[in-house]
């Protein structure tokens, strides 16, 4: 009982937040922290509040699906707009910055979206527990004048999966992120590279596999799956599939680690 008390007062003041501005624009990915923030959203501004959901070869697949579905849900306007980060420079080259750049060319474009509807403001789904974290996006965040409606009401991941079961939201949904997180450090992204990690992991997650991870490393490649998920994967009619998938995809061999998936 104390829980959900603790959880209704942070939903309050996360409503308090959001309405000191009539209209806004959410940045919307449709993980856990942008949906409770969308839901909250939504019912302090209702009408004034626009989800915009940027989708790429750098987006895992599934992940748009999921937005659009609960922006129709709770009856959110949506707009979809297409960016290629493989445009920029360190996104390519996938140096450190590449976050920093990437979030960077998508904040000034969303900027723009915001004043065609009339929105002086951006909200973004940062938490208490993404500070701990290196994350160069949240410094072009702060940078550009992004505020974090989450972060300024102290919620943590924990709160936010709390508040989201009390609201009936995917709140168990496992964290996803950029393809090119797949990939070392200084190492040439393209399309096709991209697309064909994302079609593995998609292929995995149709058959239940929550947390996948497909590590590239030059012509080899590392698979991390949740620890009580291995001895599903292991099997004939997953495991025999897989290996032809991969070796279709031009893997000479993918390593199976036994740990979680990270980001």
């Amino acid at each position: 009982m104390e829980m959900g008390l603790l959880e209704m007062k942070a939903i309050n003041n996360l409503e308090n937040y959001l309405r000191r501005w009539p209209r806004a624009v959410l940045l919307f990915s449709g993980g856990l922290d942008s949906s409770l923030l969308l839901a909250v959203a939504a019912r302090a501004l209702g009408s004034g509040l626009t989800a915009l959901t940027f989708t790429g070869p750098h987006i895992a697949p599934g992940e748009l699906a999921a937005a659009w579905s609960l922006a129709r849900r709770l009856r959110v306007k949506h707009l979809i707009r297409e960016c290629d980060p493989l445009t920029l420079p360190d996104f390519r080259q996938n140096t450190l910055t590449r976050c920093y750049a990437c979030k960077k060319a998508i904040i000034q474009a969303a900027w723009e979206i915001a004043a065609a509807h009339g929105a002086l403001t951006l909200f973004d789904g940062t938490n208490v527990d993404d500070l701990a974290d290196f994350r160069p996006g949240l410094k072009a965040a702060r940078e550009l004048g992004v505020k974090s409606p989450l972060l300024e009401a102290g919620l943590d991941k924990a709160a936010i999966r709390g508040a989201s079961l009390r609201l009936g939201l995917p709140w168990q949904k496992p964290p996803q992120s950029c393809l090119a997180t797949r990939f070392l450090h200084d190492t040439l992204l393209t399309r096709e590279a991209l697309a064909r990690v994302g079609q593995v992991e998609a292929w995995l997650r149709r058959r239940g596999f929550t947390r996948v991870r497909l590590r590239v490393r030059g012509e080899e490649a590392r698979l991390e799956l949740n620890p009580e998920e291995w001895s599903a994967f292991l099997k004939p009619d997953v495991r025999g599939p897989f290996t032809a998938l991969i070796s279709r995809l031009g893997w000479e061999r993918v390593d199976l680690v036994m740990v979680g998936g990270g980001g």
